[in-house]
């Protein structure tokens, strides 16, 4: 800044935008004021200007930082730079008039040249996002953006080789996105994060039930702990698979955080029906029949958890009415509560609410109601 701050350039602007903008996508707004307000000071007192200055200087990179927000697009930086422009324009005016400088077109000039300064800003952190976004590890909308796209080679692979796993996939991402924008958390994230979730079942699809069709359920000649075994592998593969293809690392943690410890109660129960006609069989041990973990760390992965068993379990409603599909919502968070699987993922009793009340929405518009046309007849 003290560089670029030399006559005639006097672009000391600069260097603080492009500070507080990416201390802000890396680690929040708030930090970013914070220590941008200290710089701005600092720079201040190196060049030798005034309290003026420092508001001009402080105002124009608070504008940029507050008006960041969530980046969805590659143009969102320019735009914040031209924003900040006008701010930096208005400030310079302002902080003059009020230092008793005579308004002319000096004043004008040096108005327009931090406004350009500004948004020159905005260009430069366009361009330099990539770097910041791989150096930092921050995962950025535009980057979710880019992953949720079809033709990624993991989707592209799981369409054809579990088409019915990625319709779940689909339908959960929606209805999790919703879900998680309702209290806030980042809805985008576990849209994506939906979309890899079960990306594991690819390898061994004819072991699920939505693949299976009418060839029945290979679980049949499996003992349930074998079957247990098949089924928890999903988590595994689908983690190694999403290492292998560079996957960030927020997404890998929902993959495997998405089923947390729950119990497996369909092969429990029927491995308990097995020792009863089996005297000689010894106890059976019900962490066998859990998935490995970690119960959700966050309220992203607790909100896909929450969606992943409600879409699943609403295709097993014979009349999916919406006091139904109520009940089922409230019966699965419920058992979920109770069994400490969002003890570590920071969700409220209240969230946990309103995302019941999300997912009724959105599963009760899915199987929402239709006219029944009487059949074609011939002419």
């Amino acid at each position: 800044a003290r560089w670029a701050s030399v006559d005639p350039a006097r672009a000391e602007l600069m260097p603080l935008m492009l500070f507080g903008m990416t201390v802000s996508i890396v680690y929040g707004r708030e930090l970013a004021l914070l220590l941008s307000g200290v710089l701005a000071w600092i720079i201040v007192l190196s060049v030798g200007h005034g309290l003026p200055h420092f508001l001009l200087l402080f105002g124009t990179t608070a504008a940029a930082v507050l008006s960041l927000g969530q980046i969805r697009s590659r143009t969102k930086l320019i735009y914040v730079g031209i924003f900040a422009g006008g701010v930096a324009f208005v400030l310079n005016i302002a902080m003059n008039m009020i230092d008793n400088q005579p308004l002319g077109w000096p004043l004008f000039e040096d108005a327009i040249r931090n406004g350009l300064w500004a948004v020159a800003a905005g260009f430069l952190m366009t361009g330099l996002l990539p770097f910041v976004e791989k150096i930092f590890g921050v995962l950025t909308d535009l980057i979710l953006l880019e992953l949720g796209d079809i033709t990624h080679p993991l989707l592209q692979e799981l369409v054809r080789r579990a088409p019915s796993t990625y319709n779940h996939s689909v339908t959960v991402g929606s209805i999790a996105e919703a879900a998680a924008d309702s209290i806030g958390a980042r809805g985008l994230l576990v849209r994506v994060g939906a979309y890899f979730h079960d990306i594991g079942k690819m390898l061994k699809p004819g072991y699920f039930v939505e693949n299976q069709g009418t060839e029945g359920s290979r679980h049949e000649t499996l003992v349930p702990a074998m079957s247990t075994l098949v089924i928890i592998a999903h988590i595994k593969d689908g983690a190694d698979l999403a290492r292998q293809h560079r996957l960030p690392q927020p997404i890998i943690d929902l993959i495997v955080q998405h089923h947390g410890t729950t119990l497996m109660e369909y092969f429990y129960d029927r491995a308990h029906e097995q020792k009863g006609t089996d005297p000689n069989g010894g106890e059976v041990d019900e962490n066998l029949f859990r998935y490995p973990g970690p119960k959700p760390q966050t309220k992203e992965a607790a909100v896909l958890m929450l969606a992943d068993a409600v879409e699943s379990a609403s295709r097993t409603l014979v009349d999916p009415t919406p006091a139904r599909i109520e009940s089922l919502v409230r019966d699965i968070a419920q058992r979920r509560l109770q069994n400490g699987q969002f003890d570590e993922s920071g969700l409220t009793l209240r969230e946990l609410g309103t995302i019941q009340r999300s997912l009724v929405m959105s599963v009760a518009s899915i199987y929402h109601g239709r006219l029944k046309y009487p059949d074609q007849r011939t002419a």
